[in-house]
C-alpha cells in the first residue's frame, strides 16, 4: 500500500462520526396508519433572565428547565417491521427547544426520533453509545420523540434531564450591529483558510445559556486532534456536565457579503471537555480556555485546525473572525501594530497580559467586536493565532475604542503553571519548543515538520540523535544543524550528530512533498555545555570549551554547603582552563559558570 493511499485512509478513518446522525431514514410511524393518541407531558416554562449588561459577559441565549420521561410516558405500538414508542413533550409558551439527553446507549437495531407534527424539523440519532447528546433547536412547543426497536421495548435507552429553550425574543441570526462585516465579504479573502475553524458557541453553565466564539486550534502532532480555544469567562461556572452539553456551530455564515433572510444552513458537533484554563481573574491572568471537542468535526466540516504563534512579537495588522451576539460568522480588521497592556488599560507594558487593538474601518463597513465575540482567536499578519478575546469598549457605536486578548505568549506556560493551566502541554505534546506553527487542513497533499531528539542539553563533543515526527506523503527532507557535524542532513532519521563548541544553536527541518513543503525552526534547541575532567580528580580539573573562552566570563565554585570557596586558575589556553583545588578539603564541589552565551553548573569531586 503507498504512504499516499495509507494517509488517506487514515484521514478518513479520523473523521468517521461514530453516531450515524442525518442517515435521512423515517420513523416508523411514519409507513404505517397508526391509531393509536400520544400522550402528552406538559412541563411549565419558567423564563430565567440573567442580568448580563456587560459587553465583557457573554450575552444570554436562552434557560434550561428540568424535565423526566419514563417509559409510562409514552405509548407502545407493535408493526410488522418492529416495535415504536412514542411521547409529545410540550413545554409551553417556547418559540424554539432542544433537549439535553443522558445515558443514550441505542443498539444496533434502535433508533431515535424528534419531529414536530407532520414530521418537521426531523432530528434522528442510531447506534450510539455515549453519556450525553444536546440536539440542536426544533421550533415549536411540542415535540414527539419516537423510538424504533427490532425488538419488544421495555426500557427507553436514554434519560431526557433539560429542555432548552431560547429567549422569547430570538437571539443569535440577525442580532449583529450593522457595522459588521460577514467574513466572505472582500476583507476574508485572505482568511478562508482560518475561518473554517471559527465556531459558535452555545455555552451551558447551570440552567442557563449564552453565546461566545472559539476557534479549532493545531498542535505539534498534526494529527487533527479537536482542540478548541476560547475565553475562560465563557461559562467561567460550567462544570463537567457541563461541558458535555455545549453545542459547536461549524459553518454558521452568510455565502456572501449580504445578511441572508433566513438562516443558513451550518455544521453541529455537541460536547466537549475542559482540559486547561486561566485559574486567575483578568488581573493575573490570560483569560484562556481550551476544550477537547467529543469527537473530530468531521470531512463536511471542511474543519481547519487553526496555527498559533507564541511570541511576543507585536503583530502590525490582522484580524479577528467572530460570532457577535451569536449571529453569522464575521470579520474585523486591524491596521495599526498591537500594544502589549494590561486587561481594560491603556498604558503599553511590556509584561502585560493581553493585547490591545483598535479596530479600521474596511471596504464593507467598521468590523468590531460585540458580546458573543468573546473567545475569538486574534490572528497576527502571518495567518496565526496570538490571542482569545476577553472584552473591551469597542462596539458599532464606540468605534474606535480598544479591544482586549489575552495573549497566547502568556497562556502558553504561565509563571507556576501546570497542564491544567496552561497550553504548552497540549499543543506542543512533542516538546519541540517551537516557537510557531503552521494551521492544518488534514489535506492528504499538505506536510508538516516535526522533530525530537534524544535529548536537548550535551557536553562539548557529544552526539544527538533526532527522531523524525513530521506527518504527510514526504519525498524530501533537509536538515540544518547549526553547530553540529554534519551540519546538514537528507536522512529521515539523522543520528549521530556530534557538538565540538559550546552554545545554543537551532535546529531546522524542511520537509516537501510534490506539492507543498514546511519549514520548522526551532531557535535554541541544542544546549552545548563545557567538558570538565578529570571527574573525580585530586584537585586539578580541565574545563573545555571547544572555542575561544569568552572576553567575559565567571567562575565560582561552592561546597555543598553554600559557602563560596576559593581556588585558582592554574593555566588559561586559548580553549581551555585548569583549576586549581589541591588546597581545598576531599569533597563534592560545585563548579558554576557564566557568560553572555552560557549559564552551567557541575558537580565535582575532590579526593
Amino acid at each position: 500500500m503507498s504512504k499516499h493511499l495509507f494517509l488517506i485512509i487514515l484521514l478518513v478513518a479520523l473523521f468517521i462520526k461514530l453516531d450515524a446522525q442525518n442517515k435521512l431514514s423515517k420513523p416508523l410511524s411514519s409507513q404505517y396508519e397508526l391509531s393509536s393518541i400520544i400522550p402528552l407531558k406538559s412541563f411549565i416554562n419558567t423564563p430565567i433572565i440573567v442580568d448580563n449588561k456587560s459587553k465583557n459577559y457573554p450575552p444570554q441565549a436562552g434557560y434550561t428547565i428540568p424535565i423526566k420521561i419514563s417509559l409510562v410516558d409514552g405509548i407502545i405500538d407493535s408493526t410488522l417491521s418492529g416495535y415504536i414508542w412514542r411521547t409529545t413533550i410540550e413545554i409551553k409558551n417556547s418559540n424554539s427547544v432542544n433537549f439535553y439527553i443522558s445515558n443514550v446507549s441505542l443498539e444496533d437495531y434502535q433508533s431515535l426520533f424528534l419531529y414536530t407534527k407532520e414530521y418537521a424539523h426531523l432530528t434522528e440519532y442510531h447506534s450510539i453509545d455515549a453519556n450525553n447528546i444536546s440536539t440542536d433547536f426544533i421550533d415549536g412547543d411540542k415535540i414527539i420523540v419516537e423510538l424504533n426497536s427490532k425488538s419488544e421495548i421495555t426500557n427507553i435507552p436514554f434519560q431526557i434531564m433539560e429542555a432548552g429553550i431560547l429567549l422569547s425574543k430570538p437571539q443569535g441570526f440577525g442580532d449583529a450591529g450593522n457595522c459588521e462585516v460577514h467574513v466572505n465579504c472582500s476583507e476574508g479573502n485572505d482568511w478562508q483558510f482560518q475561518k473554517n475553524g471559527i465556531a459558535r458557541i452555545l455555552v451551558k453553565e447551570g440552567n442557563t445559556t449564552f453565546w461566545c466564539s472559539g476557534s479549532l486550534i493545531n498542535n505539534t502532532r498534526n494529527n487533527g486532534e479537536p482542540l478548541f480555544l476560547t475565553a475562560n469567562h465563557c461559562g467561567i461556572n460550567s462544570d463537567s456536565v457541563d461541558y458535555a452539553d455545549w453545542m459547536f456551530y461549524f459553518n454558521f455564515e452568510s455565502d456572501d457579503c449580504i445578511q441572508p433572510l433566513e438562516e443558513p444552513d451550518y455544521n453541529l458537533l455537541t460536547g466537549s471537555t475542559l482540559l486547561s484554563n486561566s485559574k486567575f481573574g483578568t488581573g493575573g491572568g490570560s483569560d484562556f480556555k481550551l476544550l477537547r471537542l467529543s469527537e473530530n468535526p468531521g470531512l463536511q466540516f471542511n474543519p481547519y485546525f487553526n496555527g498559533w504563534d507564541r511570541s511576543t512579537t507585536e503583530s502590525p495588522n490582522g484580524v479577528t473572525i467572530h460570532h457577535p451576539q451569536g449571529d453569522l460568522k464575521m470579520i474585523s480588521t486591524y491596521q495599526k501594530p498591537l500594544t502589549s497592556t494590561k486587561y481594560d488599560n491603556d498604558q503599553v507594558d511590556p509584561n502585560g497580559m493581553y493585547w490591545r487593538v483598535v479596530w479600521a474601518q474596511t471596504e464593507n463597513g467598521f468590523g468590531v467586536t460585540e458580546g458573543g465575540s468573546s473567545g475569538s482567536p486574534l490572528f497576527n499578519e502571518e495567518g496565526l493565532i496570538i490571542g482569545a478575546l476577553t472584552g473591551g469598549r469597542a462596539s458599532c457605536t464606540y468605534l474606535e475604542q480598544p479591544d482586549f486578548y489575552g495573549k497566547l505568549s502568556y497562556s502558553w506556560a504561565p509563571l507556576t503553571s501546570d497542564s491544567l493551566s496552561q497550553l504548552a502541554h497540549w499543543l506542543d505534546p512533542i516538546g519541540s519548543g517551537v516557537m510557531y506553527l503552521n494551521g492544518s487542513s488534514l489535506d492528504s497533499t499538505n506536510v508538516f515538520a516535526g522533530f525530537v531528539s534524544n535529548t536537548n542539553t550535551v557536553i562539548i563533543g557529544d552526539n544527538i540523535t533526532f527522531k523524525n515526527t513530521s506527518i504527510g506523503n514526504i519525498t524530501s527532507y533537509k536538515w540544518l544543524f547549526e553547530g553540529g557535524e554534519p551540519s546538514y542532513s537528507e536522512l529521515e532519521f539523522p543520528e549521530n550528530i556530534k557538538y565540538k563548541r559550546i552554545g545554543e544553536f537551532d535546529v531546522t527541518l524542511i520537509v516537501s512533498s510534490s506539492k507543498d513543503s514546511d519549514t520548522l525552526i526551532a531557535p535554541d534547541y541544542i544546549k552545548v555545555v563545557p567538558n570538565i575532567f578529570p571527574n573525580p580528580s585530586d584537585g586539578l580539573f580541565k574545563l573545555v570549551f571547544g572555542k575561544e573562552i569568552p572576553d567575559s566570563y565567571s567562575l565560582r565554585i561552592f561546597g555543598l554547603d553554600g559557602k563560596e570557596v576559593r581556588f585558582m586558575i592554574k593555566e588559561k589556553g586559548t580553549n581551555y582552563l585548569v583549576i586549581n583545588m589541591n588546597y581545598s578539603e576531599a569533597g563534592y564541589y560545585l563548579v558554576r559558570f557564566s557568560s553572555d552565551e552560557l549559564i552551567t553548573s557541575y558537580k565535582v569531586m575532590v579526593f
